[in-house]
């Protein structure tokens, strides 16, 4: 009997103690998403005649704050300071000077206040108040949207700047900001009549100022006239690049010399300025930002590089050129095909070589087997056709396979721009009856006279169409592909992006939003037509 009750005790007292050692949060449990709930506020949001010398938020669950003193906002702007106070749930703002008479003053927190456990932030905190008796009556309200996506980007800041502004987003302070909603929806309510500039800007310092090339801006052609109301206002946000294209570094090689810029160029011109001018060719690599220049003489030369960027920027260089050192690799050695090892006996064989490609002698330059008992070679230049650069050749002989192709170069007559001759080699394609790829069929209607249609896959441009109505994509590899428009509106041969110093808005872009899932031996034909 003593025994057992001694285990009984036992058992109770271990209960007691793991009882105790439970209260509390129990861990383990689901990640806190909630944003702190805004409970109350003294004054209250809407008060007029009050002049408050302390303001008071009471939320649902203890907060702290973030960066508070550069992220709240307070409009009309005051040199007034505040000293801070917090506990629990309650943020107390003690302000050093006193309010204006007959103003409205609004407070944006913006991202300033969070809960204490995951730093779950109180969204859309603005309390507004008057120390006369009523508020204004000034509203503005519209919509952001994105350039190049259907989706806008999160916290994207509104802005309102008086027109005697004169430092505006660059350098000023907005007297009004909210923040745009997930779909980009905004609005101002309670501001002075009068005439603004609007901003939207999509930022990673938020520092409400447009003080990087990489952030996303937004505005309207022209101030905006709040008398009381402004509404359905739409502004595009989109990147804009006015900074020409810049040198970052140089590299010497044997075979060939390499200049790198900052940004992405679309185009280089190179031209000597010796006394007795030499040659010379170039090319652009894949993401536009290094030119290789391959000089005819090694030594010290010197070159005007007119480097172009996307935003048509141009910049002057001289660059000094001289062949040293070790040779750079070759990631081809010989060519590829651009078609791919799997063609059909209707394609063009396109050629891609590395290096700017001359041909010594076209007879028997390229060789080309068919099913391995027709042998039929080139005999005139006018069967290949280069590109700019001449580092790609389209092949202007038929296929006459049914199975496979063997193609070769004569390395002796289809060398390289400068540099050891290219490897011998073989390459074997196959010839296909039932195509491996698909096509696209674009309907548009559209009123627009100049505008380029682009096919993207995984948001990169494969192929572009220009002032069509109709245009059809063959030999698309099985992919999700996506239609986008850019218009030309003012007819220059190009699309023009924005520039906030004349307030030009980019033209039109248009993303059509269905995705096409291109498969083998399908073609899809885009129904209803893209209208814009």
């Amino acid at each position: 009997m003593k025994k057992q009750l001694k285990n009984a005790v036992y058992w109770v007292s271990l209960l007691m103690i793991t009882g105790c050692a439970n209260i509390g949060s129990p861990s383990g449990g689901p990640k806190d998403v909630t944003a702190p709930k805004l409970l109350s506020t003294n004054p209250k949001d809407g008060q007029t005649n009050v002049k408050p010398k302390t303001i008071v938020l009471t939320f649902n669950e203890a907060i702290q704050t973030i960066d508070l003193y550069r992220q709240l906002i307070v409009a009309p702007y005051t040199e007034a300071t505040f000293k801070e106070k917090i506990k629990d749930g309650t943020l107390e703002l003690e302000f050093t000077q006193p309010w204006e008479e007959n103003t409205t003053y609004s407070l944006n927190f913006r991202n300033s206040i969070a809960d204490v456990t995951e730093k779950n932030l109180a969204k859309s905190v603005v309390i507004t108040f008057s120390t006369g008796s009523q508020l204004d009556s000034g509203r503005v309200s519209g919509t952001v949207k994105a350039l190049y996506s259907a989706t806008v980007p999160k916290d994207v800041n509104v802005l309102l700047y008086p027109t005697r502004d004169t430092a505006q987003i660059r350098n000023g302070r907005p007297l009004y900001v909210t923040t745009a909603d997930s779909t980009g929806t905004f609005s101002f309510r309670n501001i002075k009549v009068g005439n603004y500039y609007i901003y939207a800007l999509s930022e990673t310092n938020n520092n409400l100022r447009y003080d990087n090339e990489s952030e996303l801006i937004a505005y309207a052609s022209d101030s905006i006239v709040v008398q009381p109301a402004v509404e359905e206002l739409t502004i595009i946000l989109h990147t804009q690049d006015i900074t020409p294209p810049r040198v970052i570094t140089k590299r010497s090689f044997t075979n060939v010399y390499e200049v790198e810029y900052a940004e992405g160029l679309t185009n280089v011109q190179i031209t000597s300025i010796e006394p007795t001018p030499s040659e010379a060719r170039w090319t652009l690599t894949e993401n536009g930002k290094t030119v290789r220049v391959y000089p005819v003489v090694a030594e010290e030369q010197k070159w005007l590089f007119l480097a172009t960027d996307s935003a048509s920027i141009q910049r002057t260089d001289t660059v000094t050129t001289r062949l040293s050192g070790k040779a750079a690799p070759r990631t081809i050695k010989n060519f590829e095909v651009l078609n791919g090892t799997a063609v059909k006996a209707t394609d063009t064989l396109k050629l891609r070589f590395e290096l700017p490609t001359k041909v010594i002698n076209p007879a028997g330059a390229v060789t080309l087997v068919f099913d391995t008992t027709t042998t039929v070679t080139t005999t005139d230049a006018k069967q290949l056709r280069w590109n700019k650069n001449q580092t790609e050749a389209t092949l202007l002989l038929p296929l006459q396979a049914t199975r496979q192709i063997s193609l070769s170069i004569d390395t002796t007559k289809i060398v390289p721009f400068i540099g050891a001759p290219y490897a011998s080699a073989t390459t074997k394609l196959q010839v296909i009856k039932k195509t491996n790829t698909g096509s696209l069929k674009v309907v548009t209607s559209t009123t627009e006279k100049n505008y380029t249609i682009q096919l993207l896959r995984e948001n990169k441009v494969v192929r572009e169409a220009r002032n069509v109505k109709t245009v059809l994509w063959e030999n698309l590899v099985p992919a999700k592909y996506q239609v986008r428009v850019l218009v030309d509106t003012n007819g220059n041969g190009k699309w023009d992006n924005g520039l906030l110093s004349q307030r030009r808005q980019p033209e039109p872009v248009i993303l059509h939003p269905e995705i096409y899932e291109i498969r083998a031996d399908w073609e899809i034909e885009m129904s209803p037509p893209l209208t814009f």
